[in-house]
């Protein structure tokens, strides 16, 4: 009877015990849980961005100016039809101080002489390739006046 006595109040506390956490398990379910503000981080300011220099982008180096005066005269020359011919003749003439500019061609060149064709100008030059189709010249020499424009022109044949 003993152990049975022991056993009984044993599991009463036990009871008990239990009770009472539920108990107080539910008083705290009922209250709400106070909201605790979490201190908002102040925004960590941006760095500057940094300024990186222009990156040297190479293209395709600009030709020459014999090289374009060179090219033109070929686009003349074989242009698809004479509307095509005349803006190449406009886009040309535009390197030229103006349409009268001469144009000497060499044709004939030993021991440091040199013998010209009958001068002509850029415009006569440039439509002469246009009606005959023929570039059988190249830049030699390229004198410019002060504003970089071309005054004079020396052709050599090719």
């Amino acid at each position: 009877m003993n152990k049975s006595i022991k056993s009984f109040a044993l599991f009463a506390v036990l009871v008990l015990f239990l009770a009472s956490c539920k108990s107080q398990k539910a008083v705290v379910d009922t209250q709400p849980e106070p909201e605790v503000e979490e201190p908002t981080p102040t925004p960590e300011p941006e760095p500057e961005p940094e300024v990186e220099e222009p990156k040297d982008v190479r293209s395709a180096p600009e030709p020459t100016l014999d090289t374009r005066i060179n090219n033109y005269f070929a686009a003349i020359a074989n242009a698809s039809s004479t509307d095509v011919a005349n803006r190449n003749i406009r886009e040309a003439l535009g390197l030229f101080n103006n349409g009268n500019a001469p144009v000497l061609i060499i044709i004939y060149s030993a021991n440091g002489t040199e013998d010209y064709d009958e001068p002509t100008d850029i415009t006569k030059y440039l439509n002469y390739i246009k009606d005959t189709g023929n570039n059988v010249h190249r830049v030699m020499e390229v004198v410019r006046d002060p504003n970089g424009k071309i005054k004079e022109l020396v052709l050599v044949k090719k």
